[in-house]
């Protein structure tokens, strides 16, 4: 197992990932900031780890407020927890998605996969290093762009091309598997709001790992 950063919540995903998930104790912890221009939230099941520069007697402090919204509010205060930590944060950008995540693949058969095309700029935004591919296959093609998302690990995003066939987007998403290092990790985000994308993803061997949102504190860095 290979962590590319050596921070808890990179540390955690890694593990998560490979099937070693945090324990379910309803631990919120603040574990720093991470390098790039995001913070990031991520929860597993009944453990928040929180990427930011917040100080841990601030988190607990609001855990109150989420445990008394819990007889109420389906989220057990946890929408309230994040509306604070974007107040405390300055209203930053905020990005929600399902986290999942499949390993490198070694080959591809089934298409021609070259560099070219342009990053969807709002999924860009939240990355860094981020580089673009085209594939070409019989009756299907479009494009993947790979990026490195919290933590140092490798995103993925698919885009399409319109007339293309109903099975490319798995296409594509293996494709992507092929062009990140051998015994890597592939992470793929589907938006909350958009379950097309979580059964591409879960279609293509992708495994769900917790629930994660972004914000964009620190754009271009």
């Amino acid at each position: 197992m290979s962590v590319v950063l050596d921070h808890p919540l990179a540390r955690t995903l890694d593990e998560a990932a490979h099937g070693d998930f945090p324990a379910a104790d309803g631990v919120v912890a603040s574990v720093g900031a991470l390098p790039g221009p995001c913070d990031a939230v991520a929860f597993f099941a009944d453990h928040v780890l929180v990427a930011a520069a917040v100080e841990q007697d601030w988190v607990d402090g609001h855990l109150a407020e989420r445990a008394a919204a819990g007889s109420t509010d389906p989220s057990g205060g946890l929408g309230l927890f994040l509306a604070a930590l974007s107040e405390r944060l300055g209203r930053p950008p905020m990005y929600a998605s399902l986290l999942t995540s499949a390993p490198h693949r070694s080959g591809y058969l089934h298409g021609r996969v070259e560099p070219g095309g342009e990053p969807e700029p709002g999924w860009a935004a939240y990355r860094t290093d981020v580089r673009c591919y085209r594939y070409r296959g019989l009756g299907a093609s479009g494009a993947f762009a790979i990026g490195r998302g919290p933590g140092d690990r490798w995103d993925v995003h698919i885009r399409v091309d319109e007339g293309s066939g109903g099975r490319v987007g798995r296409e594509l998403l293996s494709a992507a598997k092929t062009v990140i290092p051998e015994r890597g990790m592939l992470f793929g985000s589907a938006p909350l709001h958009d379950a097309r994308v979580l059964r591409t993803l879960l279609a293509s061997g992708f495994q769900p790992i917790c629930t994660e949102v972004l914000l964009l504190t620190r754009p271009g860095s």
